[in-house]
Order: C-alpha cells, then sequence, then structure tokens
C-alpha cells in the first residue's frame, strides 16, 4: 500500500507539473500575439491571443484549486475542499463570456472601418499558436477526463486551435484579395464559437453549484425505490445531490411500519441505495406514523435539512465525509 500511495504522489505531481509549463507555454503565446496583433493590425490575432490568456488564467486557477481540493476535510469544511474544482470551472467560464462580448463589440466597430492587416504575421502568429494550442490539450488531456475543472481549461485549447486555424485563413484571405472584413468577420465567428461553447460546458458545473442532482439519478426514483425497501411505509423530505463530480449525497425521512426495528430497515435501505444507486453517503432519518414527522410542522422543504437532528429521532450515516 505505501508503495501504491507513493506512485498515487509520483503520478499527481507530473500532472500538476504538466499543468505549469502549459501556463508558462500559453502565456508567452499571448504577449507574442497580441504584440504581434498590434502591430500587424489584427483584431482576430487579438482577440486569438486573449483567448489564449484566458486558457493561461483558467489553468492557473485549475492548478491552485487541484491543490485545494487535495486537502482533507475539516471541522469548517465537513465535505472537504474538492467543489473548488467546480468553483474554478465556473469563473472560468464567465470569463470567457465576458472576453467574447468585449471581442464582438470590438469586431463590430472594425467592419464599420476596416483597419490594414499585414497578413504575413497574423498567419506566422497563428501558426505558432495553432502549434501550442494543440500541444498544450495534448498535456492537458489525460487529466480532463477525471475532472470537470481541467476539462474546461482543456475544451479552451481545443477551442483556441480552431480558432488560429480560423485566423490563419483569414491571414491568407488578406494577403491574396485585401479583404480586410474577413479579420473582424473571424474575430465575431471565435466569439460565437466561444459563446456555444460555454453554453454547453457551464450546464453540469451550474447543477453542482445549485445543489441539483447528477443528471443520470432521479430523485422520485431514488424516492420510489426507498419506499420499496421492506419496512417503510412512506418516504419524504427527499433531497439528492451532488457534492462534488465523484460523490452524490441524499437524505430522507422514512416512516417505518409499526413495531419495525429501526436500525435493521436503515440498513437494508443503505444496501439498496449503495448497490442500486451508488450512493455512499446518506443521511436517513427513521420515523413512525405515531410520532409524526421529526421537523415541527412549521417548517417547509426549504429548511427541513437544517433541522434533521431531533432528539426523539436516531440518524443513521452511510459512508464519510470527503477525504
Amino acid at each position: 500500500m505505501p508503495h501504491d500511495h507513493h506512485h498515487h504522489h509520483n503520478l499527481d505531481n507530473a500532472s500538476d507539473n504538466r499543468v505549469l509549463w502549459a501556463v508558462v507555454v500559453n502565456v508567452v503565446l499571448t504577449f507574442a500575439q497580441v504584440f504581434g496583433g498590434a502591430i500587424a493590425g489584427s483584431m482576430a490575432l487579438i482577440a486569438d491571443g486573449v483567448h489564449n490568456f484566458s486558457d493561461a488564467a483558467a489553468l492557473v486557477l485549475a492548478f491552485g484549486a487541484r491543490k485545494l481540493a487535495k486537502r482533507g476535510a475539516d471541522a469548517a469544511m465537513s465535505f472537504g475542499w474538492s467543489r473548488a474544482e467546480v468553483i474554478a470551472a465556473f469563473v472560468n467560464y464567465i470569463a470567457l463570456i465576458l472576453i467574447s462580448v468585449w471581442l464582438v463589440v470590438e469586431a463590430v466597430g472594425r467592419m464599420i472601418h476596416p483597419p490594414q492587416v499585414d497578413g504575413w504575421i497574423v498567419v506566422w502568429l497563428a501558426t505558432l499558436a495553432l502549434i501550442i494550442d494543440l500541444a498544450t490539450a495534448a498535456l492537458t488531456y489525460a487529466l480532463s477526463k477525471h475532472s470537470l475543472n481541467i476539462r474546461a481549461a482543456f475544451l479552451h485549447n481545443l477551442a483556441d486551435a480552431g480558432a488560429s486555424v480560423a485566423v490563419i485563413v483569414g491571414g491568407i484571405v488578406i494577403l491574396l484579395y485585401d479583404w480586410r472584413l474577413v479579420d473582424p468577420i473571424l474575430t465575431i465567428g471565435i466569439s460565437v464559437f466561444i459563446l456555444w461553447h460555454v453554453a454547453t460546458d457551464l450546464k453540469p458545473v451550474l447543477r453542482i453549484l445549485m445543489l441539483g442532482a447528477p443528471p443520470e439519478k432521479d430523485c422520485t426514483e431514488v424516492q420510489g425505490a426507498l419506499g420499496e425497501v421492506e419496512g417503510v411505509s412512506s418516504v419524504h423530505h427527499v433531497h439528492l445531490w451532488q457534492i462534488d463530480e465523484k460523490r452524490v449525497s441524499v437524505e430522507a425521512h422514512l416512516v417505518l411500519d409499526e413495531g419495525r426495528d429501526y436500525a435493521t430497515v436503515i440498513a437494508r435501505a443503505k444496501d439498496m441505495l449503495a448497490h442500486q444507486f451508488g450512493i455512499h453517503h446518506a443521511t436517513l432519518e427513521p420515523e413512525s406514523a405515531s410520532l409524526g414527522c421529526a421537523d415541527h410542522a412549521d417548517h417547509d422543504d426549504h429548511e427541513d435539512h437544517d433541522h434533521s437532528d431531533h432528539g426523539h429521532a436516531d440518524h443513521a450515516h452511510a459512508g464519510q465525509p470527503a477525504h
């Protein structure tokens, strides 16, 4: 086991080094593109450079969030810090929306008065950008499979690669035909592509932050399954939510048949949740029809999870807070 832990630690360090290299390369590229775009008079090249900078910032954010997420649970953060990666992904996407809107506004102004553009500078710098974008995407590809946070950064790099191809084409068109309108048109195209990308990838991030149920699990389905557990008369106050990318939590009040041993029924319910739904973090509160709900009558569903610890009802927990 110590060997496995050491191996895992080395893999983590290698992953972190990849992210750091990707950050350094993207920051250098950003300065080259923005400076080159200013000299060449190309808004599309500056747009690509700004997007590259957002990638670098996203990777810095992703790197910091990864470090923070590795911290264990403590008194203040009983679920641990793993949701830091989700917050980082959210900030990342919001920044991209703002940048895209700014680029569209700038491009519209340039469509009215198209400036002179140096096609060669645009082509060479966009080609360099394409190579670096693909290299950065390769560095983060393996990590993106296991982290929503790193996936956001990885997808940005792929979007950048596509944008760089568009800028190269634009530079060639300017060189061949001196059609300067192609530059702001491409800028708007890149921005719309980024916004479409964000609209697609922001949904799972928002769902986790809004305490939504995971897409593959249904709260009513979980409630129905709990109601079918032997010894359970009815089920209410069911809340199913995603703690982070990998963990799901559920809480529910189970009204037991009269004379049933609550410990046996709870154990049966937890076993069902683990095997049927893969939920290992459950808080189940047993109740009886004669005593009524453990919560006070004047508390609604929005408050019930804040008032679940009452003297006459026992709690059973499956799983532990984040480690």
